[in-house]
């Protein structure tokens, strides 16, 4: 049975609300944009500036100004890439790597507010929906590759 365009629209509201109130959030934290990098390094280390930047959708020129901060932090070592000796990586050092291991506890911990009255099995069916809406939104895009940075073009009039 296809889905009734109320419920989706009930939907889009639900998601557009959570997903302004979790960027809003983001906003409020201090060097928000350098914990997203760490936490990016810690799950790809090492890694190159370029895959960094394309993980993150950012200009390149960002990823390299972040990340020599971050390393006069004492929280990321640069290395020669061993497989071209004309580019580099980047991966965590303890500092970098505790410093993620905090921010992932803190996470954590708001997030289990969040749900604090929720049965385990709510938790566990809205993750299960959330992935499985992960999953059917990207088999979509990849089938209706739309920029969605940009509005429908408008219908052109024939003319007279």
């Amino acid at each position: 049975m296809a889905p009734k365009r109320e419920d989706v629209e009930a939907l889009i509201a639900a998601l557009y609300t959570v997903q302004g109130d979790m960027a809003r959030a983001a906003r409020k934290i201090k060097n928000a944009s350098l914990l997203r990098l760490l936490q990016t390094i810690a799950g790809t280390e090492p890694v190159r500036p370029s895959e960094l930047a394309a993980q993150l959708e950012v200009h390149q020129s960002l990823i390299t100004r972040q990340i020599r901060e971050l390393e006069d932090e004492g929280k990321v070592a640069v290395s020669p890439d061993p497989h071209d000796g004309r580019a580099f990586v980047v991966a965590l050092t303890d500092l970098g790597r505790q410093q993620v291991a905090e921010l992932t506890e803190v996470g954590v911990q708001r997030f289990m507010g969040f749900v604090r009255g929720w049965d385990p099995d709510e938790i566990r069916e809205f993750t299960r929906l959330l992935w499985k809406f992960q999953e059917t939104k990207a088999e979509f895009g990849e089938s209706n590759p739309a920029d969605w940075s940009e509005p429908p073009a408008k219908p052109r009039r024939r003319g007279r």
